[in-house]
């Protein structure tokens, strides 16, 4: 049976573009300029976490400016953000969603600087009804608040929304949020558990075959 709603709000990385992969080369790179040689294994995977999370970790093992090492690792992710490859099959999906006249939404716990810039790049910003990023939330995901923002300003019932999501701290907001979520997961997130979503996609040819937007 199909999954019904009437609104799809999707996430950013890991569904949209595949940024982990830029993430964790430029936490490598800030962590150099500021005196710490580290490899990949020494970065925790960020898919579906904060900057917060992040600089928790990373300060637990080194001791060093945080400040200064954000700037640089900043900085290098957004010089190469337009060289992240973006996942053509979900872009496609997206772009059908909206021909057919269907209610859309974004909701990431990155930047609004950022996403605007990639969603621009891709020719999908102005496809979403609704964009919420971090500066609109005080808490982020695994917190619910992030999707029961956008709930409220598409004006839709958050039971009445399908997720899709590619991280475990993803699905567990959505579901928080009283909401059905699709856990579609990537190279960097297929180890995590997806046993609290709605459903498990392999490709955007289940999503499109397991939902029904009225």
């Amino acid at each position: 049976m199909p999954i019904k709603a009437q609104a799809v709000i999707f996430d950013r990385d890991g569904v949209i573009i595949d940024s982990d992969t830029l993430v964790g080369e430029s936490v490598i790179y800030g962590l150099k300029k500021v005196g710490i040689e580290a490899s990949e294994d020494d970065v925790p995977p960020m898919a579906g976490k904060s900057i917060d999370t992040l600089k928790n970790f990373l300060l637990s093992k080194w001791n060093f400016n945080f400040d200064e090492f954000r700037a640089i690792q900043r900085k290098y992710f957004y010089d190469n953000l337009d060289n992240a490859p973006y996942y053509t099959d979900m872009v496609e999906f997206i772009k059908t969603l909206y021909s057919q006249n269907k209610i859309l939404a974004l909701t990431t716990s990155a930047g609004i600087e950022g996403t605007t810039l990639i969603l621009k790049k891709i020719g999908i910003h102005d496809m979403f009804k609704v964009i919420i990023s971090k500066e609109d939330c005080t808490k982020l995901k695994p917190d619910p608040e992030p999707y029961l923002k956008t709930a409220e300003k598409l004006g839709i019932s958050p039971s009445d929304c399908i997720v899709i999501e590619d991280s475990d701290l993803g699905v567990e907001a959505a579901k928080r949020a009283n909401m059905k979520c699709i856990a579609i997961p990537n190279k960097h997130t297929y180890k995590q558990n997806f046993s609290a979503a709605d459903l498990v996609a392999g490709s955007v040819e289940d999503i499109k075959n397991n939902i029904l937007i009225s």
